[in-house]
């Protein structure tokens, strides 16, 4: 064989190798990803539960995080679209101020020493704990009735309201908040007529709760309470999160990407009080 016929088989034995590579590698990285889109998915099922479970049993959600280690209230914060309180104490008692939440789940995003993000979950006291990695965005938005709460009095003169705490009797001041007789956060006394407090924010039906609603008053129980909440997020009736979830740190980027996966969970809480 000619030195030429040695260079021209040199160079087509060159030319198969590189395209046999060319084609095996990204095959190669194809299975290397498999695990991780895997782990995603496993994570963001994961995500799903814990997020649906806790609004499920919540009477009462709240846009800030409360609790005995920062505490967003006693910042004057009352609303971040990126955390929730999932709070499963009755809604009487916590808008007469007869109690203090203490089984409460809050859910925030939180970067760790090594940048990893993380859901966090805490359960207002002590522990603050993150339970899924690179979760990277988390948005929350809130749906209520358009219409004021109202309050009825039966022939026996049982206090009746369609949603909310229940008012005292016109002739019973509670000492634990600062209305007049016969009034709360969501109802007020006048001369001897129940009549709402809110005000009907759009026509009647399920709406859009902006931030501006939630953070106006009047509060329950009242301004002076340590815990308090703004009257308006009793009208919630349905919870809407985004969660966006990405790879681990090895799988991003153009040779090994899996992209990143997004849910969005539409909950109702199922203990919230209506027609009570």
């Amino acid at each position: 064989m000619t030195l030429p016929e040695l260079m021209v088989a040199a160079c087509v034995t060159t030319l198969v190798a590189g395209a046999a590579l060319t084609a095996v590698t990204p095959l190669h990285q194809g299975f290397a990803t498999q695990p991780e889109a895997a782990s995603l998915a496993q994570r963001t099922r994961v995500v799903a539960e814990l997020l649906s479970a806790d609004l499920r049993r919540a009477a009462l959600v709240l846009p800030i995080r409360v609790g005995d280690v920062g505490n967003d209230i006693s910042r004057g914060i009352f609303y971040r679209s990126d955390v929730f309180s999932a709070i499963a104490e009755p809604v009487e008692a916590l808008a007469h101020g007869l109690i203090v939440p203490s089984n409460i789940r809050t859910y925030h995003l939180k970067q760790d020493s090594e940048g990893v993000w993380q859901l966090m979950q805490y359960d207002g006291h002590a522990s603050d704990q993150p339970a899924v990695e690179d979760v990277v965005a988390l948005r929350i938005e809130y749906f209520g009735d358009a219409e004021p709460p109202t309050a009825t009095v039966t022939e026996r003169g049982d206090v009746r309201v369609t949603y909310g705490a229940v008012p005292p009797r016109f002739d019973v001041d509670d000492p634990a908040d600062s209305w007049a007789a016969g009034e709360n956060c969501t109802i007020a006394n006048a001369g001897g007529q129940y009549v709402p407090r809110l005000q009907a924010i759009g026509p009647p039906g399920i709406t859009p709760l902006s931030q501006a609603v939630l953070v106006d008053g009047p509060w329950c129980p009242d301004a002076s309470h340590a815990f308090r909440f703004d009257a308006d997020l009793l009208r919630v009736r349905r919870v809407r999160v985004q969660v966006r979830l990405q790879a681990s740190r090895p799988f991003r980027g153009p040779w090994r990407d899996v992209p990143d996966e997004t849910i969005t969970l539409d909950v109702a809480p199922r203990n919230i009080n209506v027609a009570r």
